[in-house]
């Protein structure tokens, strides 16, 4: 499951995003972009933090292409002291042209979160091979099982010019202390044989938690990264806000990061914590589409609402609703945390039905260790239903 945001449980210390100072940044000569293999514009590159803490950080790229002017933006997982952290913006609406990128802009927020105890193998294990892709392992140095790891990376050439930003081809669902596991990158194909080695291994994990309510008769789906307890919410319909009790056991303020559905709302949330107007950091996920709204919770009991959903937006009733036809194959097959049905999974396809062969898992497995893509295992679906083999 590609859930963009995988930022692991942290402190919040500070109360306000700072303008990125020179300790925080995207450096010059780390950023670019090039046309991927699908004929799409791609920027790429890295914040790098020179703090003596953790951070969180939001990155904005904005690229100008023949008079017109794209933005976008995100929060990224946590950047450990003195680590890069790299990123990765795709701009469909650009597919021709030589676009002009602007410097990124950074802002961030000081947290006291400890880095994961998941460090990378750099041993005989770790291998490029000559196609570009690069296969490794993690392991877990700790003493609890983490969940939900990525693992990120920057690529270059033998110049050392960066190329591209990846992450691991799928999301690895547990490693227990002690425990190892593989890890598979693939840099785009259009840059592929241009790659000489990798840098900038970063761990990191997604400890969201999903929650519902209900709203116009139908169960509305989102999540919370935070560990800040919320309960007892509830969507009201007549000023379009949800309502939600807030309890932190913590004597500092603590993060919380809420993702809702992409059609939810155009983006103009405003959060209020017992009346009082705090200003959120709101963002986009470049992947899923999914709204993120963050914002720090005190120490105590609170009364948070959140506004600025659409009123004409229905909820499809979907628990899935942040998956994508990629990773909703992944969960099916059986490699990721959680599992969907077969109708599910035709359903996220937009293919009726209630049974896919089991042996199509196969499938899956050879598009998770061999890159191929998920166009191709969706078309070989839909092939088997016009034959009848899918039902």
């Amino acid at each position: 499951m590609k859930v963009f945001y995988i930022i692991p449980i942290f402190v919040l210390l500070g109360v306000l995003f700072h303008l990125a100072s020179a300790k925080v940044y995207v450096p010059n000569g780390e950023y670019a972009g090039y046309f991927d293999h699908d004929g799409i514009y791609v920027m790429y590159g890295s914040v790098r933090n020179t703090e003596n803490q953790t951070v969180i950080a939001k990155v904005q790229v904005t690229v100008n292409d023949e008079g017109t002017t794209f933005s976008e933006s995100r929060i990224l997982p946590v950047i450990y002291s003195l680590k890069d952290m790299p990123f990765k913006f795709k701009f469909p609406q650009i597919i021709s042209g030589e676009p002009v990128l602007q410097k990124p802009k950074v802002s961030f927020i000081l947290t006291n979160s400890n880095p994961l105890n998941i460090e990378v193998n750099y041993d005989r294990t770790l291998v490029k091979y000559p196609d570009g892709h690069l296969t490794g392992f993690i392991t877990n140095t700790g003493n609890y099982t983490v969940n939900n790891i990525d693992v990120y990376a920057l690529v270059h050439n033998k110049n050392n010019q960066y190329l591209d930003e990846v992450e691991n081809t799928w999301t690895i669902p547990k490693i227990n202390p002690g425990d190892k596991a593989e890890f598979v990158m693939y840099p785009d194909q259009s840059i592929a044989k241009q790659v000489a080695y990798y840098s900038c291994f970063i761990p990191g994990a997604d400890n969201a938690i999903e929650m519902s309510t209900q709203w116009k008769g139908k169960t509305f789906y989102f999540s919370v990264l935070s560990i800040v307890y919320f309960t007892n919410q509830k969507f009201d319909e007549n000023n379009n806000s949800m309502y939600f009790d807030a309890s932190n056991p913590w004597q500092i303020p603590y993060y919380a990061n809420f993702m809702f559905p992409s059609g939810s709302s155009d983006g103009e949330f405003k959060v209020f914590i017992d009346g009082n107007q705090v200003t959120p950091l709101i963002s986009k996920d470049n992947d899923t589409q999914n709204w993120h709204v963050a914002f720090n919770v005190n120490y105590g009991q609170h009364k948070v609402v959140i506004s600025g959903f659409d009123p004409n937006y229905v909820p499809n009733t979907d628990e899935y609703f942040f998956l994508d036809e990629k990773s909703a194959l992944i969960a099916w097959a059986g490699f990721s945390t959680f599992t969907i049905s077969d109708s599910k999974l035709l359903d996220i396809l937009g293919i009726h039905g209630n049974f896919i062969p089991p042996w199509v898992k196969n499938t899956v497995s050879y598009m998770i260790y061999n890159n191929v893509p998920a166009d191709d295992v969706v078309n070989e679906i839909k092939y088997l239903k016009h034959d009848g083999i899918v039902k």
